[in-house]
């Protein structure tokens, strides 16, 4: 009897199966080396990843609202990338997504994902990627509109998009080498002209569109 009672004792106070955590990984993500800060003509390294299978596709542009397409390299390559694996970003010769020689301290990079390939036919010229059609005046004045203007004219329509945005400082370092402070006497000094000096993070924004051009979702810093 004593046997029995201990044994239902047991199975009422049995420890509960744990919940299953869910995973903490957004829809898409992009992100740089070096905190996405560099010094002028530093190869810059570009990587993206998505939670889910997707067709993706990533965007550049500096501060003069020249714009770069850092995935797919050309307009007919395979957009489609698998879930949960992060892909470096690389330029036709290999090494790295670019160079950091934007003169205007800056740049923005956003990478979208889709459950339809993009259609890129309005900006692709003899099989490249036409530069004049990317690049605009909008681009300029707000990089992230104007960026996600031309990703909304690449989806397929009807089709909603995600997105992840990063953006990059350049700071031109006119001290090449370490000098003696005249004043203290001792120490070094140096000059970024730019003001942003190595310390500045990249702001990183999440959000979701649908095809009415409508935001959906929501902004992560």
């Amino acid at each position: 009897m004593w046997t029995a009672l201990l044994s239902l004792v047991s199975h009422a106070v049995a420890t509960p199966a744990p919940m299953p955590v869910a995973s903490q990984d957004p829809p898409v993500r992009v992100w740089f080396n070096s905190d996405g800060n560099y010094a002028f003509a530093d190869r810059a390294k570009v990587y993206a990843k998505s939670a889910e299978d997707a067709y993706l596709i990533v965007l550049r542009a500096d501060g003069t609202g020249r714009v770069r397409v850092l995935f797919p390299l050309d307009p007919q390559d395979d957009q489609r990338i698998t879930g949960g694996k992060k892909y470096e970003l690389k330029s036709r010769g290999g090494r790295e997504a670019f160079v950091a020689d934007d003169t205007s301290g800056h740049g923005t990079v956003i990478a979208a994902i889709s459950e339809s390939p993009f259609r890129p036919d309005q900006f692709a010229q003899n099989g490249r990627w036409d530069i004049r059609a990317l690049s605009s005046p909008r681009v300029r004045d707000d990089a992230e509109s104007g960026l996600l203007e031309l990703v909304q004219q690449m989806k397929t329509p009807d089709q909603r998009f995600i997105y992840d945005v990063a953006t990059y400082v350049v700071s031109e370092q006119y001290a090449r080498g370490l000098y003696p402070d005249p004043y203290a006497g001792f120490g070094w000094w140096g000059y970024d002209p730019w003001g942003y000096g190595r310390g500045v993070g990249a702001g990183l924004w999440l959000r979701s569109w649908n095809f009415y051009g409508h935001p959906l979702g929501w902004r992560r810093w």
